[in-house]
């Protein structure tokens, strides 16, 4: 059961409208999320397009345009989320455990330190730093170690996400920003240069919230 309590009842009439139009090509308004994936590989990627390409499997994209929604569809963002799918590593270090420096932690710190820019027909709409834009969900980071602190006596098992696992936990764009159909558009991601990353290759997630308006079915 949904964990909402309705304030009214919708009556019969206002059900019958909420499914068809008063008037000919009228919009309906949907919760909808537009999402992309694309692989970083370590010492080589550099910038990488979202929203480019219809995926042909439907986990990694549900584009239906390459780089723009079809017509007549609008739609509304309200939420920008990146998510890293990175894979709990395992380290055993020749070292004091203080001198541990890779794995996924260290990943997705270096990660995070590139920037998102979201451009509109050519236009920039948004830019700002990947931290500032958590995936809102997925596995939470930590450590797991076994051992003593001496070298050459530690294994760690470690995993991170870029942000708490909240959907709250987002970067919010209110609906101020509106995708028209035919126009072209896409998220890109900048680092200034190939990073060293223990979990090569790495699939990156970005995922578009808000609402969608098309015909009425």
């Amino acid at each position: 059961m949904a964990n909402v309590r309705t304030k009214s009842v919708k009556t019969w009439g206002q059900l019958q409208q909420s499914i068809a139009p008063m008037l000919p090509g009228e919009p309906e308004r949907i919760p909808w999320t537009w999402y992309d994936t694309q692989t970083y590989v370590s010492t080589t990627t550099t910038v990488l397009n979202f929203f480019q390409t219809v995926q042909a499997d439907q986990v990694l994209g549900n584009m239906q345009a390459s780089g723009q929604i079809p017509s007549p569809m609008y739609f509304d963002l309200h939420h920008l989320g990146i998510f890293f799918n990175l894979r709990p590593s395992g380290v055993t270090d020749a070292t004091a455990i203080a001198a541990i420096q890779i794995g996924t932690l260290d990943d997705i710190q270096q990660l995070l330190l590139g920037t998102v820019q979201l451009e509109i027909a050519q236009k920039r709409y948004y830019e700002g730093k990947i931290w500032q834009c958590p995936a809102g969900g997925g596995a939470y980071g930590g450590v797991s170690a076994t051992g003593s602190s001496a070298a050459t006596s530690i294994d760690v098992v470690e995993w991170a996400c870029n942000g708490v696992p909240d959907l709250r936990n987002r970067n919010n764009f209110w609906g101020d920003l509106t995708l028209p159909h035919n126009q072209n558009f896409l998220v890109r991601l900048n680092w200034t240069a190939g990073l060293t990353i223990q979990s090569t290759p790495i699939t990156i997630v970005i995922a578009l919230d808000g609402y969608l308006y098309r015909r009425v079915l």
